[in-house]
């Protein structure tokens, strides 16, 4: 059997959660429609989660002295030595 995988797939969201899009959308005429809205809200969520995977992996990957004031003049960044501010 032949079958296509589809480019789109759907999720069912509250009904209190689509008439605020609508508000939205009636009020600042920005987005064309409710699947415009929910797309960039959609992209700009996952902007935001894989910025904070970014973060805790650099905070992960430090070692436990990493940071730490090495002299009045110094600090340690990821095995860098660099003036501290």
């Amino acid at each position: 059997m032949n079958e296509k995988k589809s480019k789109y797939g759907g999720v069912s969201i509250p009904t209190g959660i689509l008439e605020e899009i609508d508000i939205l959308i009636h009020e600042l005429r920005y987005w064309p429609s409710r699947s415009a809205f929910v797309r960039e809200a959609c992209l700009e969520k996952i902007r935001e989660e894989r910025q904070r995977l970014r973060e805790l992996g650099d905070a992960q990957r430090m070692s436990p002295t990493d940071g730490v004031k090495a002299s009045k003049e110094e600090c340690n960044f990821g095995g860098k030595k660099e003036k501290c501010l």
